[in-house]
C-alpha cells in the first residue's frame, strides 16, 4: 500500500533551489569569469544576468499564480501552451540538463579530491568506480522517497554554504580597489592581455552566469509536491534573491583580492582568498572540502528535479507508462532508474584524464539544452497575458517578453556549436515520443513528424560526423 506522502515546505523547497544554483558554478564562475571578462565588464554581466534570472523567476510566479493547477513547472507550461510534443521536448530537455549536470559534478569533485591528494591522487579507473557508488548511494536515498531526499539536501546544502559565507566575511578584508578597477578594461582583457570589448565580454561571461542561475524553476517543477502554490512562489523569488546577492559578493571580493592573470591561473580560486585570510593555508583545505560537499548536495538537488519531469510527462502521456510507475514511498522507480543508468553511461567520460575538459563541456551542453525549456516558459507566458489582455496589468507582459529576450540571448551567446550538438539529445528522446503515442493508439501531428524527422536526420549526422572525425567533441 502506498504511504501518504507529505508535503514539501517552504524551506525545503528553497533548499532544493539553493542546491540546484549553487553547484559547481559557485567555486569556479570568479575563474571562469576572469578569463573572458574584466571585473568592470563581470560586474556588468552579472547584473544583465541577474535581470534575465529575475525575469525568468518572475515568469514562474506568475505562472504558478495564473495556472495553479499546472503542477510541474517547467513541463507543464510548454505542454500546456504548445501541445504534447513542445511539452515532451520541454521535459527531455530539462531532464538531460539534471543528469548531465551529474556528470560535470562528479567530473569536479574527483578534480577536487586529486587537487587535495597531492601524489597520491586517484586514478581516472577508481575515480570512475567511486562516482558509480556514489551516484547508486543516490538511487537508494531517494528510492526511501522524495521528501526524505529534500531533508537531506537541506542538510548538505545548509554544510555547504559555510566555507561560502567564511569567503564573505573573512574576505572582504583583502578588498582592494586597485584590483577591481582595472585599467583599459573596456579595450584589454586583464587576465590575458588579449584585445576585447563591453559587449564580447558581457556576451562571453553570459553562458557562465546562466549556469549559475539554472535551478531557479525548481520549486515551480516541484509544485505537486508543495504545501501550497503561495509556497512556490515565495521560494523560487527567495532562493534567487539569495543566490544573485552570494554570487556577486563572491565574485567581487575574488576579482578584488586576487590578481586577475593569478585569478585566471588557479586549480581553486576561492582557496587562494582564504589562505589569505586569518585562517591561513587550512583555507585551501576548507574550500576543497566545500567545494566537494556543494558538487554532491548539487548532484542530489538535479536527480529530484529530473525525475520528477520524468514522471510528470508519463502521467500525461508524452512518456511512455513505465515511467509513471512509483513505489510505496512516492517515488517514480523507473524515472529514477533511467536517469541514473544515463549518468553511469556518461560518466566513463571520467575515464579521461582531462576532468576540467569533461566538466566544462558538460555544464556548456547542459546549459545549452535548458534554453529551451526556458524559452518555451516564457512564450506560454506571453500567450497568457495576451490571452487575459484586459484583465491583466501590462507588466506581466513585459516580464514575459523580457524573459524571452534572455533567454534568446544567452542561446546566441552559447553558440551554434552546442546547440548544433543539441539537436542529438531531441533527437534520440523524439523516439521516446512516438512509443508513448503509440501505447495511447496515437500518432504524431504532422507538423510533429516534420520535426522529428528533421532532428533524426540531423542526430544521424552528427553521429555519423563524430565516428568519421569530422565533428570534433
Amino acid at each position: 500500500m502506498q504511504q501518504k506522502e507529505e508535503k514539501l515546505g517552504l524551506w525545503l523547497l528553497v533548499f532544493v533551489a539553493l542546491g540546484s544554483m549553487i553547484g559547481s558554478g559557485i567555486f569556479n564562475s570568479p575563474k571562469d569569469l576572469i578569463r573572458v571578462a574584466n571585473p568592470q565588464g563581470t560586474l556588468v554581466a552579472w547584473v544583465i544576468g541577474g535581470l534575465g534570472a529575475l525575469m525568468l523567476a518572475l515568469v514562474f510566479v506568475y505562472l504558478a499564480t495564473r495556472k495553479p493547477g499546472l503542477k510541474s513547472g517547467i513541463y507543464a507550461y510548454a505542454r500546456d501552451g504548445f501541445g504534447d510534443y513542445m511539452g515532451f521536448n520541454s521535459a527531455w530537455g530539462y531532464w538531460s540538463v539534471g543528469w548531465l549536470g551529474n556528470v560535470s559534478y562528479l567530473a569536479l569533485f574527483f578534480k577536487t579530491l586529486n587537487d587535495l591528494l597531492g601524489e597520491r591522487a586517484l586514478s581516472p579507473f577508481t575515480a570512475f568506480l567511486i562516482g558509480s557508488a556514489l551516484l547508486w548511494l543516490f538511487y537508494a536515498i531517494l528510492m526511501a522517497g522524495i521528501r526524505e531526499g529534500a531533508i537531506l539536501n537541506f542538510i548538505v546544502t545548509t554544510a555547504k554554504l559555510i566555507p561560502i559565507l567564511l569567503i564573505i566575511f573573512l574576505g572582504i578584508s583583502l578588498v582592494k580597489n586597485d584590483l577591481f578597477l582595472t585599467t583599459d578594461w573596456q579595450s584589454r582583457l586583464a587576465s590575458t592581455g588579449e584585445p576585447t570589448s563591453p559587449l564580447l565580454q558581457v556576451k562571453e561571461a553570459m553562458a557562465v552566469i546562466l549556469w549559475c542561475f539554472v535551478g531557479v524553476e525548481a520549486a515551480s517543477v516541484l509544485s505537486a509536491r508543495a504545501k501550497s502554490q503561495q509556497v512556490v512562489r515565495l521560494s523560487i523569488i527567495l532562493s534567487l534573491l539569495i543566490v544573485l546577492a552570494v554570487y556577486m559578493l563572491i565574485t567581487f571580493i575574488a576579482m578584488s583580492s586576487v590578481p586577475a592573470r593569478e585569478l585566471a591561473d588557479s586549480q581553486t580560486p576561492l582557496a587562494l582568498i582564504l589562505e589569505r585570510t586569518v585562517i591561513g593555508v587550512a583555507g585551501g583545505t576548507i574550500i576543497k572540502l566545500g567545494i566537494m560537499v556543494s558538487v554532491l548536495g548539487a548532484s542530489l538537488s538535479w536527480i529530484l528535479l529530473s525525475v520528477e519531469t520524468l514522471y510528470a510527462a508519463a502521467k500525461d502521456g508524452v512518456l511512455p507508462q513505465t515511467f509513471r510507475k512509483i513505489n510505496r514511498k512516492g517515488t517514480p522507480v523507473n524515472a529514477l532508474l533511467l536517469t541514473q543508468c544515463f549518468t553511469q553511461l556518461f560518466l566513463l567520460s571520467i575515464l579521461s584524464p582531462q576532468l576540467n575538459e569533461t566538466y566544462l563541456a558538460a555544464i556548456t551542453i547542459a546549459t545549452t539544452l535548458v534554453l529551451i525549456p526556458y524559452l518555451l516558459s516564457s512564450l506560454y507566458a506571453m500567450k497568457v497575458t495576451l490571452s487575459r489582455w484586459r484583465k491583466e496589468s501590462h507588466h506581466h507582459l513585459v516580464i514575459a517578453l523580457l524573459g524571452t529576450l534572455y533567454s534568446l540571448y544567452v542561446i546566441y551567446t552559447v553558440g551554434l556549436k552546442y546547440l548544433f550538438l543539441s539537436v542529438l539529445f531531441y533527437g534520440i528522446g523524439s523516439l521516446l515520443f512516438i512509443a508513448a503515442k503509440r501505447e495511447q493508439k496515437q500518432q504524431p501531428k504532422h507538423w510533429e513528424w516534420a520535426v522529428i524527422i528533421l532532428l533524426l536526420a540531423g542526430s544521424t549526422g552528427i553521429i555519423a560526423g563524430i565516428l568519421t572525425d569530422r565533428i570534433q567533441l
